[in-house]
């Protein structure tokens, strides 16, 4: 069977599960948009996990809670869709497997990663799983960077194996995973730097617009809430894959818990999707500055 997840730890993760219990002859990394637009042919022949449902996939896993809005859960459907931590832990419960028993501990660490319950020291002194998890995230910004010994889907591929048979230590002493690590540290004040050029505070949002940044920087997108600790929330904005489409991301504060906007209702309304404290919406270029202003008030308007 092939595999549809998403390019990220999480996403990895199911990989890495499934292929304990499932024939997994190929594994493709999605983005959710590209699903949403059907640019990724679906069969019966295909397991999808953390990604927007496809009725024509043979089992659907998934955990986001704009897709529970969105799917009419009674149509029926193979595998499991559950509010959760993770997608991987949907994975976990779905099989209960003793195949399992050895994850139990990178479960735990998905699990905080995923639903960002992470403490300050994880954001300001990660290590492990969870610097792992920055490492591989789209969103940290490293896949930019075109001088890798190989590319980031191919590191992808080659750690839903390396995290069956090797343990974080060896992992992350790989040169393919220290480059990255390197790179990570090495732009972390300039991150910080430009984080704060790009930023503005309004009531308990802020708002960072990285339009007019030359060069989006790379860093660990849970660190302008150690920066900002008095808002709840963050509107990040910049542009897509090309400048015809604007990218709406929004998280509440990961220290500051206050937020009452749910953001994947909100990014739902939108186009996009996501879960109550994170999620993302694409919008034309032509009409994004009035959808962005009205998203920022009506986060200001639920405090």
């Amino acid at each position: 069977m092939r595999l549809v997840t998403r390019s990220d730890f999480d996403g990895l993760v199911c990989a890495v599960l499934l292929k304990e219990v499932e024939s997994i002859e190929e594994v493709v990394f999605a983005h959710p948009k590209d699903m949403q637009d059907g640019k990724i042919e679906i069969t019966s022949n295909d397991i999808i996990t953390n990604l927007p449902y496809h009725p024509n996939c043979a089992m659907w896993f998934d955990h986001h809670a704009s897709e529970g809005e969105r799917v009419d859960m009674e149509s029926g459907f193979k595998g499991l869709f559950e509010v959760a931590p993770s997608a991987a832990r949907v994975v976990y419960n779905y099989y209960k497997s003793p195949k399992f028993a050895r994850y139990e501990k990178l479960l735990i660490e998905v699990d905080k990663s995923d639903a960002a319950q992470l403490s300050m020291d994880d954001v300001l002194n990660p290590s492990g799983w969870i610097l792992l998890s920055y490492v591989m995230d789209p969103r940290t910004g490293l896949g930019k960077f075109r001088d890798y010994d190989i590319s980031n889907y191919q590191l992808m591929m080659q750690l839903v194996d390396w995290i069956r048979t090797k343990s974080v230590e060896e992992i992350m002493n790989i040169p393919d995973i220290k480059q990255r690590v390197d790179r990570y540290r090495e732009h972390e004040s300039e991150f910080e730097k430009a984080m704060k050029q790009y930023s503005v505070v309004e009531k308990n949002v802020i708002v960072t617009d990285l339009r007019k940044a030359d060069d989006v920087p790379t860093g660990n997108r849970f660190k302008i809430y150690a920066m900002y600790p008095a808002a709840n929330i963050q509107v990040r904005v910049h542009y897509g894959k090309d400048k015809n489409t604007i990218v709406c991301a929004l998280g509440h504060s990961i220290f500051n818990r206050t937020s009452k906007t749910n953001i994947g209702s909100l990014m739902a309304r939108f186009g996009g999707g996501g879960h109550k404290g994170a999620g993302t919406c694409q919008l034309d270029a032509s009409t994004a500055d009035a959808k962005i202003r009205e998203i920022i008030d009506l986060c200001k308007a639920d405090g």
